[in-house]
């Protein structure tokens, strides 16, 4: 898995390429949890090429929502392929996370 951060409009995007998987995870604890260090309120996850999530790499998404909202910020998903999409409606994770079509309809929400 890749993962990397960069600024869009008011927004930092997290973009995360590949499997998501335990091994991965801890990448992406460091550069999403890296990305609010910063003070980044207003984050997007962009998942247009991932292909899997694992419950830790869940986890660390979840917690970096709770950390932004508490700070009275977003966290928000863009464009999760079918099986993510499938993945966060069972776990009821979308009840949680507003989820986008792409990245440029959750920046201009902002």
């Amino acid at each position: 898995m890749k993962a990397h951060a960069r600024r869009e409009g008011p927004c930092h995007v997290v973009v995360i390429e590949g499997s998501a998987d335990v091994a991965a995870s801890a990448r992406l604890r460091e550069v999403l949890l890296g990305t609010l260090d910063t003070g980044a309120m207003k984050i997007v996850c962009d998942l247009s090429a991932t292909d899997f999530i694992c419950s830790d790499a869940l986890g660390v998404l979840i917690t970096a929502y709770l950390k932004v909202h508490g700070r009275g910020g977003f966290l928000r998903l863009a464009n999760p392929q079918p099986r993510l999409r499938e993945l966060f409606r069972t776990t009821r994770l979308d009840h949680l996370f507003d989820v986008f079509p792409d990245v440029a309809s959750a920046v201009a929400k902002a």
